[in-house]
Order: structure tokens, then sequence, then C-alpha cells
């Protein structure tokens, strides 16, 4: 049902219309009717109609003016100027103000039907176009988390993906010129519930405040990336930094009871700058204290350790090599004290920063991240054998964590094997049950099962035909087939390969 309303100062011009429809599409419309154009606007403010006939020439509020005011309000109805030879100008000027059509009187019978059943179709249209959007707006609000996470992960890790930094942020509406990282850290709170709530509660306040990217929680600290206007000075935008920040401290302490300290990075360019930006406020917030529990970045802390350093350890520890993971945290603890002068402090942020890149490396990597802390050890020595220990510890968790999934998967793997065996599988198609390469899956399956896949395969088969050979009932040549092989002769030769005996003599033997 159509809601349509019908403005002109005739009554019986309305009243011939509102019949000329009624009678040529039953059931179909809701009609309205308004004398004037103030009266049309009044109903369809009320009605909000999906059609519009609206006379030109009108006392009062004249039909131009209407059609004006009601396009402001209902931009989607379907406004249709009727009006005499003598005002066909003005029904021009009426198109180019967006209506959609416009009719001469007197109208025929046909022309006002086939007009109805186009606007009609449209609004059908329309409708359907307005559903599928917003089923798109719905799925997109959907991923924007996940794309949000993955865009400042991307930042935080300078990681490689199909889709770059730039492409991400564009599609949250967020476009990569200056900005400038905070990093809020809650090394207090150690309860996972806690933790969300702070998280919540930082994100809600930084989202109201301004359109930012918002990071997850990692070795208890978040990243919030602020696009820029550079209106201001850089040391004067800081300083507003400085002033947000302290609310925000006070804000999160109101509605949690808990205390953060929070690292504000410098104004940077381009993704490579907002990723500089958070490698400074990452180690401005291990400088927090209680006293000064807010720090901008000063260029006295930059990081001693250099990125190409950070990957070379990663990737050690990636192919889980203890020993060159070992020397490479030697070779830069090294170069720490030369730097540092053998200034514990400096040293146990220095490798407090490395060790929470680490940690987002291993959660890059679905393995949940060791933490650490060795706020009270000023012994160098002592440091350095706690942090080739979180090293070590790191990798035998991967090796565990690994052997598990292998063996998750080995489980998947051989349960699609036995409900596939009778027909032509192969390796490639059990591989890719398992989403892994079909060359890698064959090493695995060999470690974990002592059995190369074909011969796995063969042996369930083998094992199969000697159950079935008890049913006196079937043929050797229906078993055959019943197991997966289409050659009697091959599967004999297999049989005699896995038994040292003919299928017929097995059977004779079974059947005793």
């Amino acid at each position: 049902m159509y809601q349509l309303l019908i403005a002109d100062d005739e009554p019986l011009e309305r009243e011939g219309l509102e019949l000329m429809v009624q009678r040529a599409m039953p059931e179909q419309f809701t009609i309205y009717h308004a004398e004037n154009g103030r009266v049309a606007i009044e109903k369809a403010d009320k009605h909000q109609p999906d059609i519009i006939f609206m006379d030109i020439k009108m006392p009062g509020i004249q039909g131009l003016e209407a059609v004006s005011v009601i396009q402001k309000k209902l931009p989607d109805t379907k406004i249709v100027i009727v009006t005499a030879y003598d005002y066909f100008t003005y029904a021009k000027e009426a198109l180019s103000l967006g209506v959609s059509d416009y009719l001469l009187k007197p109208a025929k019978r046909e022309q006002i039907v086939a007009l109805l059943q186009r606007l009609t179709n449209e609004i059908v249209t329309d409708r359907s176009k307005r559903t599928q959007e917003l089923k798109l707006i719905e799925q997109v609000s959907h991923l924007r988390p996940l794309t949000e996470n993955e865009c400042t992960l991307m930042l935080m890790l300078e990681t490689v993906q199909e889709l770059d930094v730039l492409t991400l942020s564009r599609m949250l509406a967020i476009e990569m010129q200056f900005g400038s990282a905070v990093v809020i850290a809650f090394p207090d709170v150690k309860d996972e519930k806690e933790q969300r709530r702070v998280y919540e509660c930082a994100k809600h306040y930084v989202k109201s405040q301004q359109n930012c990217l918002v990071s997850p929680v990692i070795q208890q600290h978040m990243a919030v990336f602020f696009p820029v206007v550079l209106e201001r000075e850089r040391d004067v935008q800081q300083a507003a930094f400085l002033h947000d920040a302290g609310k925000l401290r006070e804000y999160i302490k109101q509605q949690t009871g808990q205390t953060i300290c929070i690292g504000i990075g410098s104004v940077q360019k381009g993704a490579a700058g907002w990723r500089q930006s958070y490698e400074e406020a990452l180690a401005a917030s291990k400088q927090c204290t209680e006293a000064v529990p807010v720090q901008p970045f000063r260029k006295e802390m930059k990081r001693s350790i250099s990125e190409e350093q950070e990957r070379q350890l990663c990737n050690a520890i990636s192919i889980m090599d203890e020993q060159a993971a070992i020397l490479q945290l030697r070779t830069m603890y090294e170069k720490l004290i030369d730097i540092t002068k053998s200034d514990a402090k400096r040293i146990r942020a220095e490798l407090l920063s490395l060790f929470g890149h680490i940690s987002q490396f291993m959660q890059r990597s679905q393995l949940q991240p060791e933490l650490i802390s060795f706020p009270d050890i000023d012994d160098l020595s002592m440091l350095r054998v706690a942090s080739e220990q979180y090293i070590v510890n790191i990798i035998s968790k991967m090796k565990n964590e690994r052997e598990k999934r292998a063996g998750h998967l080995l489980m998947l793997a051989k349960n699609y094997i036995k409900d596939k065996y009778t027909e032509d599988i192969s390796l490639e198609q059990v591989a890719e049950h398992v989403n892994l390469n079909s060359v890698y899956f064959s090493k695995l399956f060999k470690k974990q099962t002592g059995e190369t896949f074909s011969d796995y395969v063969m042996n369930m088969r083998i094992e199969k035909a000697k159950q079935l050979m008890r049913n006196e009932a079937l043929s050797l040549k229906e078993i055959c087939f019943q197991i997966g092989y289409h050659d009697p002769n091959y599967f004999s030769r297999v049989f005699k390969k896995c038994t040292n005996e003919a299928p017929k003599e097995y059977r004779q033997k079974l059947l005793l």
C-alpha cells in the first residue's frame, strides 16, 4: 500500500483524480487531499506520502514553493507537478527543482495510470537499494573494528599484508597525513577483566573527542593514532596533547579507579612517520613515574636498537632458532651497554620496548605473548640473563604451540581421510582441507604418523578389507570396490604387499 497526496484547490479535480486512481489501481493507495500549499506541507509532514500530485497554481503558498519545502524534508518522495497549458513554463522550472514528472490538465486516465505504475516501480527499486545499502552499512560496521585492529597493528609492527596501511586507513575515513601517536599503559593492572574495563573506557573517551585509530591491548598498553591538522606549531600541538592526556587520566581514574601512564609521540607525516611516533610514545611511556605519569617524547629517548636488529631477532625467533636468537640478543645487549654507558635504567627501558615488540610479533603469530618485568634489577649481568631466559621461554612456548597445532591439524586430516578413503583421495585434497601447503603437509604428515600419505591410505584400505572379508556374502571383487580400488588385480598386489598373502589365501585362513 502506497501513500498518495493530491494537492489542488479544486475539490472536483481532487475527487476526480482519486476516483480514477482507485478504479484503475484498486487497494494500492491510501489517498489524502490538500486544498492549498500550506495544507500540502502539513499533510506531507504528517503522512510522509510516497507520491504527491501538486497543482502549481493554488491560493496562498503556491505549488512550487510547497515543493521546495517538502523536498527538503522528504527527499525520497516522488512529486508530480499538475498544471494547465498556460503554466507549462512553470512545469519546466519544477523539473529543474528535481520533481519526478509533470502532468498537463486534463490528463488522460491511461497517462495517469502509466505514470503511477512507473513511480511505484521506482519506489520498489529505491527501497530495495536502501535495504541493500543498510545491509552493507551493517556489514561494514561489523568489519570496522577488525579493520581498525589490522591497521593499527600494521603501524605498530610494520607488517606486510595484501592491503597496505594507507588503504585500510582510508576505509576507516582517516587520511594518513600528519599525526601523532599516544601510548596508554597500565602496567599495574594485571587482571584481564580490569584491563578490558580500562581499555573500553579509554577507547570510548578518545573516540568521543576525535576521529582516531585505537589499537588492541598489547603487553598492558594500547596505542591511539590521532590525525593532526598542522594549524599550530608542533610544540603547541604537543602541549595540547599533554592537556588532553591529563583529562583522559582523570576520566579513567573516575570511571575505573585505575591509574594509567601516557607516552606522547611527536607529530609526524605519513605511515612511516606515524610508526615512528608510536615508537617515540612507547619509549616515553617507559619513562613515566608516579610523580610524572604523562611523558612527551624527548630526543634523548630515541631507541638504541635499530629496526634491522629487531627484525633479525624476530626472524630467529620465528624459525625457533634459539642459538641464533640468543647470539643476536647478546650483540644488541653489548651495543646497549656501550651506547648508554652502562645506564641500567635506560637499558631496562630499551629492553622492555624490544620485548614489547616481540610480544606484538607473537600476537601476530596467534601466540599468547610472554610477560616480562624486571623493575628492581640494576645488575647488568642479571639483566642479560633475564633477557636471554625470556627469549628461551618464548621459543619453547612457540615449539609447544606448534606441536599442539600440528596435532590438531593431523587429527582433522585423519578424520577427513577416514571419511573419504573409499574415493580417489589425494594428498593435495587433504592439504587443502586443513589449509596447509601440500609440500609442508606431506612432511608434517610423515613426521607425525611415521608413514607417507599414500602408505597411510593404503594401510587403512587394507585394514578395512580384512574386516569385510569376514562377510562371506561379499566377493573379493566387491570388497575391492568398497575400499576404493577399481582394479581387482591391483588390489591383490597391494594386499599381498601389506600382508605377504594373497587376498584369497588370507580369507581362507580367516574363515577356517
